[in-house]
């Protein structure tokens, strides 16, 4: 089934929220305050045979059957028994035999109107691939309950961004429930996505714990907290499933590792690195699968988010004209295919696409992606993996393999 093409212009800023869930500017640096942001327009390596999509009304089409298990805590959560569908088996490299090109696509924020994510999850189904949700936990809370969140350094329901309408939470349970089933991965964007003073830039390690605290209770205690009795829980245990995070602005990596090795994630993805290489573990025993730069322009080079491109190209408030526009989508996507290009033609490092879910410049980034993910699963010695799963197919190669990729 094939969901249709949604109109972009009715989608708000801040009423979709997800486009604030967190990136860095150009270079690394954090991005503007909601405040100063505009108003958006309203194994093989062989691809997989095309998987069956949500529906156009958002619920599941053909969406894998999925046993619910017996429910934890207040009901939130219902573990499957059986494991995740559409997981890639693991394979293990020989020694000297070329490496898959990885790309991961991800999402900060995870949520957005009109169910949009579907159209992404229906796109890598597509091509056998899976991606990671990065879900802003703030956004399975009612605002009525906005209290309940308790956040570093501030007062209880303050935070950064905007709370979704009652009706958006409901899409962003039950869509990252759609989401799990199809095979993608359910990691962390935190919740209030602050800025200094009193910010995820100067959080210490006991900040982060506050946060992380509250991230796991608003996942794990929707049903508590929305009253909702009639919508189906998470088919996961999100103690369990949430491994790896990329923070708010990507700020506060330093301090938050520690924490993430208490909490036994795998890697975090929250930083910038120099070039484009294979993921290592740091020093607390994750794996730093941080984004690097992809070529853009002539002789230049942006980090692959597209709120980097909304800041390089738009300043991050200009609505630009129609040619402007057209312009800056073909810079767009010329862009990440020649990161891929890079990748393919050199050491193969797994290509790491960072994305929200606004609408930024009436959609051109989001039209981009949607197009991207099927072009790239497509081709034969491209795989489109989550994180996590990426993290099980480096432990499973022989160390001596292992040094070898790290080493180019």
């Amino acid at each position: 089934m094939t969901l249709p093409r949604r109109s972009l212009l009715s989608l708000g800023l801040a009423a979709g929220a997800a486009g604030l869930a967190g990136c860095a500017a150009q270079g690394g640096q954090p991005m503007p305050s909601a405040s100063s942001i505009p108003a958006a327009p309203s194994a093989s390596g062989q691809p997989g045979t095309p998987g069956a999509a949500p529906s156009a009304s958002g619920t599941p089409g053909g969406t894998p059957n999925v046993r619910l298990g017996t429910p934890i805590g207040d009901g939130s959560q219902a573990p499957s028994p059986d494991p995740q569908p559409n997981q890639r088996p693991i394979t293990k490299l020989a020694k000297g035999e070329t490496p898959p090109q990885f790309v991961l696509f991800s999402w900060d924020g995870a949520s957005g109107n009109e169910h949009y994510i579907l159209d992404m999850i229906e796109a890598a189904a597509s091509v056998n691939g899976t991606m990671t949700m990065f879900l802003t936990a703030l956004y399975v809370l009612p605002e009525s309950r906005k209290k309940e969140y308790q956040p570093p350094r501030r007062p209880a329901g303050d935070s950064a961004i905007p709370y979704m309408s009652d009706k958006t939470v409901r899409r962003t349970i039950e869509d990252i429930s759609i989401a799990w089933k199809y095979g993608n991965e359910i990691g962390t964007h935190m919740c209030g996505h602050f800025q200094d003073p009193n910010g995820v830039p100067s959080w210490t390690s006991k900040d982060w714990r506050q946060e992380l605290s509250q991230v796991y209770k608003l996942v794990t205690q929707w049903r508590t907290f929305t009253g909702w009795d009639d919508v189906e829980p998470f088919p996961f245990d999100y103690t369990k499933e949430c491994v790896g995070a990329r923070t708010p602005l990507l700020a506060g990596r330093e301090t938050l590792l520690p924490v993430a090795k208490e909490y036994g994630w795998r890697y975090d993805t929250s930083g910038v690195r120099a070039s484009a290489a294979w993921p290592k573990k740091d020093t607390y025993g994750l794996y730093d699968m941080s984004m690097f730069q992809v070529p853009f322009r002539k002789n230049g080079e942006i980090l692959p988010m597209d709120y980097n491109y909304y800041v390089s190209q738009a300043q991050a408030a200009s609505k630009g004209t129609a040619g402007q526009r057209a312009t800056w989508k073909a810079e767009h996507r010329e862009s990440l295919e020649a990161g891929l290009e890079r990748s393919l033609t050199t050491n193969r490092a797994p290509l790491i696409i960072g994305n929200h879910l606004s609408p930024w410049l009436g959609g051109i980034y989001q039209d981009n992606l949607r197009d991207l993910i099927v072009e790239f699963g497509s081709r034969p010695e491209v795989q489109l993996v989550s994180h996590r799963w990426l993290c099980d197919w480096l432990d499973a190669q022989d160390p001596e393999v292992l040094a070898d990729l790290q080493s180019r």
